[in-house]
């Protein structure tokens, strides 16, 4: 039985030196493990690929009931294991293998380049699939040569402080238990396959979580509750979370289905045509066009068949400049109509506007009349003037 552990380290350096130093067996794959330092340098040099991760440190361990620490043989069988997992999990990168006995069971430390030699980039993407590659390819191999396939933990999945172990035996829930009852509720839906699908259905059960630098922080609406999702358990971290979210995306997108119902939208639209050139045959004279142009005919009495074919495709498009001949007509003749009644309306518009403009002159005239008429009526009344 083979238990494996990876993890991103920002000094390559600094690996080798640790594992180098106790170790009792070494090795390397696509670099000279005595000069891997200055090997795992050069590679980050030429292909000038700069950044915080420069190596990833790994770690192999095999049970003490199955390989004996003391024991060459075994020493040489762990080395050989460890060496095949990483060959073919990591075809493309430098890795150096220091071997140790220095506990109760053997284990082999690996230095694994960030470089990929054959692209000339850092291994990027998902990294918990990277994790769960290496497990499988551990489990396959080890069982090869004999050895038992690792059992997984349950417990590994939940990390309980000592206080919540004894609230547990008493009976007594926890505000985490709270936490981790409403996320496993959610990861049950199988709906649930994006971040925000994944948030906005744990706020629904009171419990809000949002990404905070390597991980998720879940907190109790309204409390003062909250923890990170490595204090929960592995189950509860973000790359876990993310993973799974990732797999279910990516089984939707291969089971679903083209939808086959979608109209083409190369075909003309007959009904469109019908409505703007308004012939009520219109449809049904294409219609039957398009059936007799598709039925079998006796081309014998053509030339070649390519050219009944020409004639068939020059008296479509016919057809077409004379549908659009009748449309474009049709426009017109509306277009015409409507102008004129626009006309007509305005007309009647500016004689309303005249009419009002001449009303004033008229009652004008009117008063001025009525005056005038008011003043030969003083002067007979009143004789004539000194």
């Amino acid at each position: 039985m083979a238990t494996t552990h990876i993890k991103r380290s920002d000094s390559a350096s600094r690996l080798v030196n640790y594992a180098e130093k106790r170790a009792v067996l070494k090795d390397g794959l696509n670099l000279d493990v005595d000069y891997a330092k200055s090997q795992l340098k050069q590679v980050r040099e030429v292909y000038g690929n700069q950044g915080k991760t420069q190596a990833y440190a790994s770690r192999i361990s095999f049970s003490p009931k199955e390989l004996d620490p003391t024991n060459e043989n075994d020493q040489q069988k762990a080395l050989e294991i460890a060496k095949e997992v990483y060959q073919k999990t990591y075809p493309n990168q430098q890795v150096a293998l220091y071997e140790h006995a220095d506990t109760n069971a053997l284990h082999v430390h690996a230095v694994i380049g960030a470089i990929d030699l054959e692209t000339g980039r850092k291994m990027h993407g998902n990294w918990q699939e990277y994790r769960e590659k290496l497990v499988h390819n551990t489990d396959e191999i080890s069982q090869e040569h004999g050895l038992e396939v690792t059992q997984v933990d349950p417990n590994r999945y939940e990390k309980r402080t000592m206080a919540e172990i004894k609230m547990q035996a008493k009976g007594q829930p926890t505000w985490k238990d709270q936490i981790r009852q409403a996320v496993d509720k959610t990861m049950a839906n199988r709906l649930v396959t994006d971040f925000q699908t994944f948030r906005d259905d744990l706020k629904q059960k009171t419990v809000d979580v949002w990404e905070r630098g390597k991980d998720l922080t879940y907190q109790l609406t309204g409390t003062n509750y909250k923890a990170r999702g490595n204090k929960l358990g592995t189950a509860y971290e973000k790359g876990e979370i993310y993973h799974e979210l990732e797999r279910r995306t990516r089984n939707h997108t291969k089971t679903r289905n083209p939808d086959t119902a979608k109209p083409d939208r190369t075909q003309p639209n007959l009904e469109r045509n019908q409505e703007l050139s308004g012939h009520a045959n219109s449809i049904t004279e294409q219609t039957t066009d398009r059936i007799d142009r598709t039925a079998p005919t006796d081309r014998a009495s053509q030339s070649t068949g390519q050219s009944g074919f020409s004639n068939d495709l020059e008296q479509f498009r016919k057809q077409q400049r004379d549908q659009q001949t009748t449309i474009n007509r049709d426009a017109q003749r509306r277009a015409r109509t409507v102008q004129r009644a626009n006309t007509q309306d305005k007309s009647k518009d500016n004689r309303s506007l005249k009419t009002d403009k001449q009303r004033p002159k008229e009652q004008q005239r009117d008063v001025e009349k009525s005056q005038q008429q008011s003043k030969s009526n003083r002067s007979r009344n009143d004789g004539p003037s000194r």
